[in-house]
């Protein structure tokens, strides 16, 4: 996408405020496809929402993590939970990719700046070995949404060898995968986060991340050559942003159309209590988001200011996410008991809201027990649990 200069928060924000009404017409049919519709796919691609986290130097955006999860997704979240999920995912793989040596930044973006980068973290069957100058991979991985629009993909790689297994992230090009038609799910239906399928293919070390996860103070592979310091964030408690900020956005989005909902019903009995579930859904919203803003706060000085990356901070990030969703998700809940008859249908955004926060907050790295404990565990100097 030819620009001039490099756009701002704001400015992605704006454009993604021209998008909601779109985005709100196609929410039916991206759940029924299953997958983002090609004309959604084209307004990301054109309005540049998938390079927001790209290093520079290959024409992406770079801008601030934290900040800018929390400003976009909390925006198109509202229209459309699928589809603000889809973008921030895929768009948080470039700045993944922009973690590894510059050989696998170059094989993907080298000829082609555009080229898209699925994940999938999860293993069932998929494993690696060590052989010469890299290793073999093979078996199934779960969960990669958007793979669809990928062609390449990042596995979250669990290497069988002598004493404890070891784990790395393995870059793949599209030749060495397939995708299993598995995504049939009761919210974010539109992600098409199918499983993936390696019957067999060689990834050099230059190809890979070596264990990602788990503390990390020293700089990554890929900092070397991207010099901003978000490239060298540690995933442990940052990580989780781009699996947690669309909550906020859906349910501003799921408490505007119950306000709408509610405006023609006047003569209804109860209307006293549908107004009181409103303003108590609004507020845990609104406390959601002040929760977040705080840490992003902290992350603008880490970024800007040199502020060191404490474990403790990390531990609380991933805890305030994950009670952020949680708080999202008992926020329109509480609303979609009180839709009323007609307000059952599928289509409903009360309801598909509650289902895709019901969906985010089933992901891992949202797990709020997991989250707690760890949080717990650093403020009384315990090492963390590992999740991967």
């Amino acid at each position: 996408m030819p620009a001039t200069s490099t756009p701002t928060i704001q400015d992605m924000v704006q454009r993604a405020q021209a998008l909601l009404p779109r985005l709100r017409e196609r929410a039916a049919a991206t759940e029924a496809l299953g997958h983002l519709p090609p004309e959604t796919v084209a307004d990301f691609r054109d309005g540049g929402f998938f390079r927001v986290l790209q290093p520079r130097r290959f024409g992406g955006m770079e801008l601030d993590y934290g900040r800018l999860q929390l400003e976009l997704c909390s925006t198109l979240g509202q229209a459309c939970g699928s589809a603000a999920w889809v973008q921030m995912v895929v768009a948080c793989h470039a700045w993944c990719l922009a973690m590894f040596p510059d050989a696998a930044q170059q094989a993907v973006w080298g000829e082609d700046p555009e080229t898209l980068v699925g994940t999938a973290f999860g293993f069932s069957t998929g494993r690696g070995r060590p052989v010469e100058g890299g290793y073999w991979l093979e078996g199934d991985w779960v969960f990669s949404s958007g793979s669809d629009l990928c062609q390449w993909i990042i596995l979250g790689t669990l290497v069988e060898q002598p004493g404890p297994p070891n784990m790395v992230w393995s870059l793949l090009p599209r030749t060495d995968w397939e995708i299993l038609d598995t995504w049939h799910s009761a919210g974010l239906k539109g992600t098409a986060s199918n499983d993936i399928r390696v019957k067999g293919a060689f990834v050099p070390y230059e190809f890979t991340l070596d264990r990602p996860f788990g503390p990390r103070t020293e700089p990554t592979p890929g900092s070397r050559v991207n010099t901003n310091p978000m490239y060298a964030l540690p995933l442990n408690g940052f990580f989780p942003f781009n699996v947690t900020t669309e909550a906020l956005g859906i349910a501003r989005g799921a408490v505007d159309a119950f306000a709408g909902q509610l405006a023609g019903r006047g003569d209804r009995p109860n209307l006293v209590g549908r107004q009181l579930r409103m303003a108590e859904s609004a507020a845990e919203v609104d406390a959601a988001e002040a929760l977040i803003r705080a840490d992003v706060e902290v992350i603008d000085r880490i970024l800007h200011d040199g502020v060191p990356v404490e474990p403790v901070f990390q531990a609380k990030l991933a805890r305030d996410l994950s009670f952020m969703v949680n708080l999202c998700a008992r926020a329109v809940d509480r609303l979609t008991t009180a839709v009323g008859a007609h307000g059952m249908a599928d289509a409903n955004v009360v309801h598909r809201a509650s289902r895709d926060l019901h969906a985010i907050g089933n992901h891992g790295v949202n797990n709020w027990e997991h989250q707690a404990l760890n949080y717990t565990r650093a403020r009384t100097g315990l090492p963390p649990i590992e999740m991967f």
